[in-house]
């Protein structure tokens, strides 16, 4: 990327919530991987959340307050504002944890909701598709959550299903096979991987199924445990209310090393057993990175389709209460406040039980 297009001469104004004037002048404007800086004005990318450009005048607004405006850009403009947007869209990706550890395939093209459209541009990773609007927040679809994927020709789009979430892709013009493809191509790969790893077919990325859905469901148990957390599933599945629940996780922040049960995990993918004990549901990963055991109020089928969402990412979820203080330094601060999945099971932690010779105790203690 040229260095010329990241950068603009500027008029600048700093405001404050009620649109009073903080600091203001004329000075270079520059675009940088992590956010945009003028003059004394420093802005993270992570802390606009939203950003409009038109008739040569681009705002920024501000969290947790105020905006930041740009203008007299001249020539540079239409530039200027377009790797603007291409730079902060992509720090959001990563701050609204929709990326992924591989590159993705990228296609142009627009959300469609009736009769609106949105352009957005979408990513299509191994794991899940990430939308990123132009202007609005990325958000992702898990391939694992897929439940249908279509062409549809009215309008021309393509249509991913997943529960109770519908998502139409439209304004691809001639891509649109090839953004089906792509999307099928991934999906069906996990598919052969996880019916090659357990031996029949219903498994998704993230998704546990029922004991009553798996045939031979303690036996996969325990050929996919690692011998470090038997005891501990056996312990869990002593406390079950209803019906336990297996699954598979390709993960996004892997371990350097990993729990390895008997029949060897395919790299960077982890088991893990989900079970119902009255109003909470517990997790424990069987194989895979050194996670601790978590206790969650809530439906089971809610908290494993959030945790899908997340595709189980440890790192945010294990944030203490003082780690996870929204402040301008905390590098989790737009996860934190705007991913409703990772709100939601935030809010439902009733425990995070870290396995030592404690773990016993303190899984009792959380039941109690």
């Amino acid at each position: 990327m040229s260095d010329e297009v990241r950068r603009a001469p500027a008029t600048f104004a700093l405001l404050d919530a009620a649109g009073r004037q903080r600091e203001a002048g004329a000075a270079e404007a520059v675009i940088g991987d992590d956010g945009i800086s003028v003059g004394p004005v420093t802005v993270a990318f992570l802390d606009a959340d939203a950003l409009h450009a038109a008739d040569y005048r681009i705002e920024l607004d501000l969290w947790p307050e105020g905006r930041l405006v740009l203008t007299q850009l001249g020539r540079r403009f239409d530039t200027f504002a377009s790797e603007l947007r291409r730079t902060r869209n992509q720090a959001r990706v990563e701050g609204l944890l929709a990326h992924g550890i591989t590159m993705p395939e990228v296609f142009p093209g627009a959300l469609l909701d009736g009769k609106s459209a949105r352009g957005a541009e979408l990513q299509v990773y191994d794991t899940h598709i990430t939308a990123v609007p132009e202007n609005g927040d990325p958000f992702q679809v898990p391939l694992g959550a897929l439940t249908g994927v279509a062409i549809s020709d009215d309008p021309p789009s393509v249509v991913l299903e997943s529960g109770a979430q519908r998502t139409t892709i439209g304004q691809l013009e001639r891509r649109r096979d090839a953004f089906d493809a792509a999307v099928r191509k991934r999906r069906e790969a996990q598919a052969r991987l996880l019916n090659e790893l357990t031996g029949m077919m219903g498994f998704a990325d993230g998704l546990a199924l029922p004991r009553s859905r798996v045939s031979g469901f303690d036996a996969l148990l325990d050929r996919v445990t690692a011998a470090e957390r038997s005891e501990c599933a056996t312990a869990l599945l002593a406390t079950a209310t209803g019906e336990p629940r297996l699954g598979f996780v390709q993960l996004l922040d892997p371990d350097a090393e990993a729990l390895q049960p008997a029949a060897a995990l395919p790299e960077n993918w982890a088991s893990f057993l989900l079970v119902p004990a009255g109003p909470l549901a517990l997790l424990e990963i069987l194989a895979g990175p050194s996670a601790a055991t978590y206790v969650f109020a809530g439906d089971i089928e809610a908290v494993n389709r959030d945790l899908q969402a997340l595709h189980f990412r440890r790192g945010p979820l294990a944030l203490s209460k003082n780690e996870a203080e929204l402040t301008p330094a905390n590098p989790n601060r737009l996860a934190l406040r705007r991913l409703e999945p990772l709100k939601r099971l935030r809010a439902a932690t009733r425990a995070r039980v870290i396995h030592n010779e404690a773990w016993n105790g303190a899984v009792r203690k959380a039941f109690a």
